[in-house]
């Protein structure tokens, strides 16, 4: 295993719910000259929310898959409806993940319960790469947390506001 230390050092710290102080841009910028041709197109893939090559990252990936199955589960059961369709296969099993999509879903919000279900991740991703705190998992780490970060601090009522009226209006004309 390879360490980065120089640049897992230089990371500003993440703290879920905050602005990050360090984008997505300027941390896949940061990468260059460190990481190998492999692993920037890991975290290009992570960055972009899909999934990444096999190797490394697939413990990651297919502990997100499992998340997204487990919601997509919840989802079609509270609406009657069969989830099978939409399931996508994934290696493993954690029963940590399912007890946290299921807990997310005892919130009455459903804006409460994207954000429970964004601090599982956080949590998960926080989980692997403490076994290697300078290697390629922390970068990993860091990648998937600061894509949380920065679309948490997107949301704000106005654009909220916006965004709704536009579909609204969009919805209305066709």
């Amino acid at each position: 295993m390879k360490d980065y230390w120089y640049l897992v050092s230089s990371l500003p710290y993440l703290r879920f719910g905050e602005k990050p102080s360090m984008g997505a841009e300027a941390f896949r910028a940061a990468c260059v000259g460190w990481l190998s041709e492999d692993e920037l197109s890991v975290v290009d893939a992570v960055l972009d929310g899909r999934e990444p090559p096999a190797g490394t990252a697939s413990a990651w990936w297919n502990g997100e898959v499992q998340l997204r199955d487990a919601v997509v589960r919840v989802r079609a059961k509270n609406r009657g409806t069969d989830a099978s369709p939409f399931m996508k296969p994934y290696a493993g099993f954690s029963a940590t993940i399912e007890k946290m999509v299921t807990d997310a879903f005892t919130r009455p919000d459903p804006l409460e319960q994207e954000m429970e279900l964004d601090r599982a991740r956080w949590s998960l991703i926080e989980g692997q790469a403490v076994a290697e705190p300078f290697g390629f998992a922390a970068v990993l780490a860091f990648a998937v947390k600061v894509c949380i970060a920065e679309r948490w601090a997107k949301m704000d009522d106005e654009a909220g506001k916006a965004n709704v009226e536009e579909l609204i209006s969009g919805a209305v004309e066709s």
